[in-house]
């Protein structure tokens, strides 16, 4: 395997903010200068300064007085995230972290001596100076492709909600993973499980149950009142005809997704049922229909790591995403450190990749593709997998 670079991984625990002014050192060509560029108002004001805080637990922790951050307000907007990146080119920053959402990035095409490293995990129609940083739906396919091979898993059911993640559920159909169905729910759920007893043949399998119970309370014969025993247990009879469901979606209606396959009568014992990043949802735990669902992510023994780190600085539970502004601090540092202390954007896009703490990644074409892992939900624990 290649060899692969490492970020610096901070080690000290006592947080110092950088208060320097903006035109502290703004001159001196050897000050690693970044621009910070986050939602520091507004309705995700309690988002952006957390991921604010990551970024400024990085610059501490790397110790070294060369490196000033300069955090600007996108207020969530392209427009005002735009005008944050025309004072950042007049300031001579060259490298920022941020925007934090996908539609903040839209006009920071037109800033031409800037670069960003965007927190968003969308990547659509990017600015050619804008980086995706976030964990993308294209390294979570890799992972689920080659999961699924390892563990022939090949009848496999497409779930996604009519009339939402239209671009991630059009990079999955296009993605090389197969799927034996495809079908699209509504979103109401209360036509959810009528929906999934209809997937899963749920009032056939019922009616085969009923008719084989009525047949064997006929007979007289020891084995025949051995399997009426375990038929009065079950619900219904038979299998379903695939071995694996795929489901788009998160939160509540991903819970009512799984519960609904319940009532169906598939459980995690019949099938293996797999989603997308749920970055270690622990309300996840509390619904008995997701035990063993699976599903791709970053390191989460580095993500533990990151949050104790966090918690003893301020005192709070960090947002669990704000890991990837620590780790986009640490890889400009590392590019400009080993650069004789200039940034280049270049350096970005080396071909070994590097290792930060969601774990390995590389840059290529204005998007980072992680080495991610799997995980299954058991009991309350994530357990890696693969």
């Amino acid at each position: 395997m290649k060899k692969l670079i490492p970020l610096v991984i901070i080690t000290s625990l006592i947080l110092t903010t950088n208060a320097n002014s903006v035109e502290d050192n703004i001159e001196n060509d050897k000050i690693l200068k970044i621009g910070v560029l986050l939602p520091l108002s507004g309705n995700l004001e309690t988002v952006g300064q957390a991921f604010l805080k990551a970024v400024q637990l990085g610059v501490h922790d790397l110790k070294n007085k060369e490196i000033k951050i300069y955090p600007k307000d996108s207020k969530g907007n392209a427009l005002d995230a735009y005008e944050a990146g025309k004072e950042f080119e007049k300031l001579g920053i060259k490298i920022v972290i941020g925007p934090l959402l996908y539609k903040s990035t839209e006009r920071l095409g037109e800033i031409n001596n800037v670069s960003f490293v965007s927190l968003t995990n969308k990547t659509g129609d990017l600015p050619k100076n804008t980086i995706a940083f976030g964990i993308n739906i294209n390294s979570q396919i890799e992972v689920l492709k080659k999961y699924f091979k390892n563990k022939k898993i090949s009848k496999t059911l497409l779930l996604s909600p009519k009339n939402n993640y239209e671009k991630q559920i059009k990079l999955i159909n296009n993605s090389g993973l197969n799927f034996y169905k495809k079908f699209s729910y509504d979103e109401n759920p209360k036509k959810i499980t009528g929906e999934i007893e209809k997937i899963t043949n749920y009032k056939a399998r019922k009616r085969d149950l009923e008719r084989r119970i009525k047949i064997l309370k006929k007979s007289e014969l020891e084995k025949d009142k051995n399997e009426l025993i375990k038929l009065e247990q079950m619900h219904t009879l038979g299998s379903v005809n695939f071995d694996s469901v795929f489901v788009i979606d998160f939160g509540e209606q991903l819970k009512s997704i799984l519960t609904s396959f319940v009532f169906a009568d598939v459980t995690s014992k019949n099938v293996n049922f797999f989603t997308l990043n749920q970055w270690f949802d622990e309300t996840l735990f509390s619904e008995e229909a997701l035990q063993n669902l699976y599903f791709p992510s970053i390191n989460l023994e580095n993500l533990s790591k990151f949050e104790k780190k966090y918690f003893k600085a301020y005192n709070e539970k960090p947002n669990k995403v704000s890991l990837l502004a620590y780790d986009a601090l640490g890889l400009i540092y590392y590019c400009w450190i080993n650069n004789n202390k200039v940034f280049r954007v270049d350096s970005l896009y080396n071909k070994d990749g590097f290792k930060g703490l969601q774990g390995e990644f590389i840059i290529k074409n204005n998007l980072s593709e992680q080495k991610l892992n799997i995980y299954k939900i058991s009991g309350k624990r994530f357990l890696e997998v693969n």
